[in-house]
Formats: structure tokens, C-alpha cells, sequence
């Protein structure tokens, strides 16, 4: 494992039109006032309240934000790795016919079928819980690395444990939630789904909302693991679920590849809306001030109106969307299957620049004090400033899908390569081997300006057609593939079929 200090291309494609609308996506002009409201966004940490120290849940709080109040690290130095053990005997689910994008892809199980961390860290007082396809739920010392404990489930951990008041809920592929002791690593409860639990468990006001890849979305009672209502809503769900203002809005897909955002009322779970996207939805939508942003295998980046479940805007993209999405003073940040890590502007879709890794961005990023930290299939992690210039990246020994987690100081991730990573000089335990002085980042490489000259023509002037007639026919520079030719979206069903298997049972 080495450390990496390096500059990669950095594409500005400013000026871009929206996305064009199709009338499957629902209206695609917002009315006057709810423009308005968005242009007044405050992007503050919503539902779950964190310190500086902690990082709770997937994506930091109960509305998918992926935003700390912590100053994340700013060099690559690695403070410690943390190994997990043999891998559950089933296999690991791995993207299938990623054409979009070009370049291999693998299928099925791995040929190396180690241990492996796609689950995203939680930490709280000084501890880092996570879990790992060897079937465990490890709690690991923040600040020296050693394990305090393991949990075994039974089955593979790709759930993102939720840490609240001394308890630890994640999904485990076994078919069940668990509630753990966060001080003894002992089981406090089990609650049986219909199917394994890839989701990750969302807490507000005492209950816990996550799905099961049976398409079942539970509520339950996070102190008794009873069960408080339970809907059917698809085919499989994996999307972990934004609870906001009583509100549960979570990501369905279905076997015929088409999929959905849908809102449920959290305290009975009946159907506020249903948003049908182009393709299945693994996404974890984030909810920021009245809008709801996710992607789908369709390869789209939506904004949906939380309060109609009408489409504001929608940008095709040239691979398809798995991470959730995080919005900052009116930008939005997405990964994608192209290799990049995408800035939109939140109010309408446009692009403020792209940032180019050597493979697929399914992490999540996570935004802390002006640096968005997130992994690539190329086996790093990820720091970019909100301008998109890199300030750092570190290597781990295989991919990283993990979303990072961020406290003062440090971020933690997890790796294809089994372990745990903290990186950050703050750290206090032995740095790994390896590890680098980084460098100054103005010395390597160079950072362009992607053609901003070549932008895409402006898409139409919206008028009353949501069928995608007056689509823009303009083409972009060669780093922007995707927002040439904008097709309405009514026509990129076709590429919605981009999968995930099913651990342990496909």
C-alpha cells in the first residue's frame, strides 16, 4: 500500500442548460415560489444531532446530507488499518454489464473472496463501528485501531451501523436488524425480515426505517425491536431511507428494471407519493430543504419536490448513479459509474465541474469544512476541494465503496481489501506502511479547465412539452460525456440495466 499525491483532470462545463423532462418524470418546471425557496437554501444538518467527534449513521444524520461539522484532514497521512477476518461463506455482490462507462467490469464472486469493508464506518465516543462481509460488526478503537469487540451476525454486513444513546442497529445478509450493546458488543435484540438487509437503518423519533432486498420497507421500535408497520413497495430495496419532517422517502427497484423514490408517512406508512424513475434506485436519497436528490441505474441525478413528488430537474449521466447525492450552498455533489465525481447546480442541473478518478465512484462523499472525501474502484480514497482540486488521495490495497465517515481531524472508510481505514495526522495510532509525506498538491501534475468553450446548447426554453421535443442537439468537450446530445429521458429506459446481485442468494 502506498500513498498517492497527484492531480487528475478537472472538467468545468459551465453555462449547461438543464436536463430536458419526459412526461413518465412528472412536470419538470418547479412553480415560481418553489424556486424561490430553493435559491434561499441554508444546507443545515438536518434530524440526527452530531458533534464534532461523531458521525452517527450512514451519511451522517437522518437526512442523507453526508455533511459534518468537523474540519476533515487535510493530508494523506494513514493513522492506523484495521484488518477484519475470513469472509462469510456466500458470495459478494459485484456490478454487472457496466457498458455505460466502458471497461471491465467483474460479475459474480471474486476470485479472491476475502473479507471485505463496503460498509460505511459510524463513530461515537471514540469508537468506530462498522461491518464486514466476514459476517461481523466490529467496534474499533478511534483512536489506536485495536478492537474493542465483534458481533457476529451470521451473515454478511454491508449495512452501515446507526449509533443512538448507547446502541448499535445494523442489517446483516443473515435476514435480520440487530441491536447491539455499544460498550459490551451483546445482542439486545433481533428482528426477522423477509429478506437480507443490505439496507442501512435510519433512526428518528425512536423508530428505525430500513428496507429488506425482499422490497419490504420496516418500521421498528428502536427500543423493543417491535415491529410498528411494515409496507410491501417493490422487488428489492437497498436504498438506506431519509426520514425527514415525518416523512420516510427510500429507493425501490423491481425485477423488470424499473424502480422508484417513494414517500411514506413514518408514522403509519401509508404512501404520500410515488416518483417513477427510469431504473431501479439503489441510491440513498438526500433530503435538503424541500427537495429530494437521487440517482438511479438508469444513469439519471434527479431533483424531486418532497412536497408533490413532481420532478424539478433531471440530468442524464454516463453511467449509472449508486451514491447519494450532497448538497452545499447550492451545489450539489455526485459520483458516478464514469469514473467521476460530478458538482451540479442544485436549483436546475447545471454543471459546475467534474473530477476525474481511474475507476467507478459508487461511495458516497462526505463533505466536511470545505472538502468532499469519497472512494473509487481504483482503490483510493478521495479528498477534493469544493472548486474540484484534489488535496489528497490514499491508496488502499483494492477498492473502496465505502462512504467515509468524518470526525475532527480524521475520516474514516472501509476497503474491498477487508480493512478499516483512519486517515489523518490526528490520529494517535502507529501510521500503516507506507504511508507519505505528502506533497505539496500545487507541485504535481496539472489541473485543467475542461473546454468551457464547448458546452452543450442550452436545453430549450422548457415551455409546456414534458415529452423532450425540444431537447438540446449541442455537443460538449470530450471530458464531458453524457451532455452532448441530451435526449429526453423518456428514451434512456433502455439503460437501465445495470444490476447488483443478490448476496447469498443469486
Amino acid at each position: 500500500m502506498a500513498d498517492t499525491q497527484r492531480w487528475r483532470r478537472r472538467t468545468v462545463l459551465r453555462g449547461v442548460g438543464a436536463a430536458v423532462g419526459a412526461a413518465s418524470l412528472g412536470t419538470a418546471t418547479a412553480s415560481a415560489a418553489s424556486d424561490e425557496r430553493r435559491r434561499d437554501r441554508s444546507n443545515a444538518v438536518a434530524a440526527t444531532a452530531q458533534t464534532a467527534t461523531a458521525w452517527p449513521q450512514f451519511a451522517a444524520d437522518a437526512a442523507n446530507t453526508g455533511l459534518s461539522p468537523a474540519s476533515g484532514p487535510t493530508d494523506s497521512t494513514v493513522a492506523w488499518t484495521f484488518p477484519t477476518g475470513d469472509p462469510a461463506a456466500m458470495p459478494t455482490p459485484t456490478p454487472e454489464n457496466a457498458g455505460a462507462s466502458g471497461g471491465d467490469t467483474p460479475t459474480g464472486t471474486p476470485v479472491d473472496p476475502g473479507p471485505a469493508v463496503y460498509s460505511s464506518p459510524a463513530v461515537v465516543d471514540g469508537t468506530v463501528y462498522v461491518g464486514s462481509t466476514d459476517g461481523n460488526l466490529y467496534a474499533v478503537d478511534a483512536a489506536s485501531g485495536e478492537e474493542d469487540w465483534a458481533f457476529d451476525t451470521g451473515g454478511q454486513v454491508l449495512s452501515s451501523p446507526t449509533v443512538v444513546d448507547g446502541t448499535i442497529y445494523v442489517g446483516s445478509h443473515e435476514g435480520s436488524a440487530y441491536a447491539v450493546d455499544a460498550e459490551s458488543g451483546d445482542e439486545n435484540w433481533r428482528f426477522p425480515a423477509d429478506g437480507n438487509v443490505f439496507s442501512s437503518p435510519t433512526y428518528a423519533d425512536g423508530t428505525l426505517y430500513f428496507g429488506s432486498q425482499a422490497g419490504t420497507c420496516y418500521a421498528v421500535d428502536a427500543a423493543s425491536g417491535e415491529e410498528v408497520w411494515n409496507r410491501s413497495l417493490g422487488d428489492r430495496i437497498d436504498s438506506t431511507p431519509a426520514v425527514v419532517d415525518g416523512v420516510v422517502y427510500v429507493g425501490v427497484w423491481n425485477s423488470d428494471q424499473s424502480g422508484s423514490v417513494d414517500a411514506l408517512d413514518a408514522g403509519s406508512g401509508d404512501e404520500e407519493w410515488s416518483f417513477p424513475a427510469q431504473g431501479e434506485v439503489p441510491s440513498a436519497p438526500a433530503v435538503v430543504d424541500g427537495t429530494v436528490y437521487f440517482g438511479d441505474y438508469g444513469g439519471i441525478v434527479y431533483a424531486v419536490d418532497t412536497a408533490s413528488g413532481e420532478l424539478d430537474w433531471g440530468r442524464q449521466m454516463d453511467g449509472f448513479v449508486l451514491p447519494s447525492p450532497v448538497v452545499v450552498d447550492g451545489t450539489l455533489y455526485v459520483g458516478c459509474h464514469d469514473t467521476k465525481l460530478w458538482a451540479f447546480d442544485a436549483t436546475n442541473g447545471d454543471v459546475e465541474w467534474s473530477y476525474e478518478t481511474d475507476g467507478e465512484v459508487f461511495s458516497s462523499p462526505a463533505y466536511a469544512d470545505g472538502v468532499l472525501y469519497f472512494g473509487s474502484w481504483d482503490g483510493n480514497l478521495y479528498a477534493v476541494d469544493s472548486a474540484g482540486e484534489e488535496v489528497f488521495t490514499v491508496e488502499t490495497d483494492d477498492r473502496v465503496y465505502s462512504s467515509p465517515a468524518v470526525t475532527e481531524g480524521t475520516v474514516y472508510t472501509g476497503s474491498a481489501d477487508g480493512s478499516l481505514y483512519a486517515v489523518g495526522a490526528s490520529g494517535s495510532g502507529t501510521p500503516a506502511d507506507g504511508t507519505a509525506t505528502p506533497t505539496d498538491p500545487g507541485s504535481g501534475g496539472t489541473g485543467t479547465d475542461g473546454g468551457g468553450d464547448e458546452t452543450p446548447t442550452d436545453g430549450g426554453d422548457g415551455g409546456d412539452d414534458p415529452t423532450g421535443t425540444d431537447a438540446p442537439t449541442g455537443t460538449s468537450s470530450d471530458s464531458g460525456p453524457g451532455f452532448g446530445v441530451l435526449a429526453s429521458l423518456a428514451g434512456v429506459g433502455a439503460a437501465a440495466w445495470h444490476r447488483v446481485r443478490r448476496a447469498g442468494e443469486d
